[in-house]
């Protein structure tokens, strides 16, 4: 799939979110674990997210992948074990659109690498994707929408 890259600017999004470190193999199960925990926190506490879930990369390599799973919110909460209040940064992004299943992400994750190369960009700090898509209402992977978002220098 041909991924078509663009630059735009984001505003600084408050978060509620969980951070983890995983073994690779284990991304999708702990996803499916900490994801539902933030939503349950934010709708025990009255709060409705203000957008699709996301999951943003602090570090990933061949084996463990350090990842921060959560929920944008219209203004932050108090802590509750786990999940904590945050922010997704606001800035210059390159972002791209994944429509698919979630195991061909790394095609979507490759095209921002060389196009940041190409386009002699530096990162910003972690990546991120944003879910528009909830598998859970839509069973056809094909039509998965996942957005890829990476800050940028």
């Amino acid at each position: 799939m041909p991924y078509q890259i663009e630059t735009r600017k984001v505003t600084a999004q408050d978060v509620m979110s969980i951070r983890v470190q995983c073994h690779v193999a284990e991304l999708g199960a702990m996803l499916g674990e900490i994801l539902p925990e933030v939503w349950r926190y934010c709708r025990k506490s009255g709060i409705a997210p203000s957008g699709p879930p996301f999951t943003r990369y602090h570090a990933f390599d061949n084996e463990k992948v350090d990842i921060e799973g959560g929920l944008p919110v219209p203004k932050p909460l108090p802590a509750d074990g786990r999940v904590t209040p945050g922010k997704l940064p606001e800035g210059e992004v390159a972002t791209t659109v994944h429509m698919g299943p979630y195991d061909k992400l790394p095609d979507a994750h490759d095209a921002l690498h060389v196009w940041l190369r190409e386009n002699r960009r530096d990162s910003a700090g972690p990546q991120w994707e944003v879910y528009w898509t909830d598998p859970g209402l839509e069973p056809d992977p094909s039509k998965w929408k996942t957005e890829l978002i990476w800050p940028i220098k």
